[in-house]
């Protein structure tokens, strides 16, 4: 039997921060994790690091992630590398390049 926090798997939906009294954040499913520190350094999204890790789909790349480190735009959860790159301008995936040898 293990001893370590279980990590709550949360999956996707919006997530409420509860700041000043209570200083967690409560996600889809319920479940209250509290926030150590808090980074507002962008005007778009905030950054919390967490006591405790938890599992979730980042609403901007859909892929899973396990993080104690997370963003919260508009009540979605973002993965820290989605955090890092908000506002960066990304290049169309590779199918959508048009190949300039069958331009003409």
């Amino acid at each position: 039997m293990s001893i370590a926090p279980q990590i709550p798997s949360v999956g996707t939906g919006p997530a409420c921060v509860q700041g000043l009294t209570e200083n967690r954040i409560v996600l889809a499913d319920g479940t209250a994790v509290e926030i150590l520190t808090s980074y507002p350094v962008r005007p778009d999204a905030d950054l919390f690091s967490l006591a405790t890790a938890i599992e979730f789909h980042c609403a901007d790349c859909a892929q899973p992630c396990e993080a104690t480190l997370v963003a919260v735009r508009q009540r979605w959860l973002l993965c820290p590398g989605c955090y890092a790159t908000l506002g960066v301008v990304r290049a169309p995936p590779e199918s959508q390049v048009p190949d300039a040898r069958n331009a003409a």
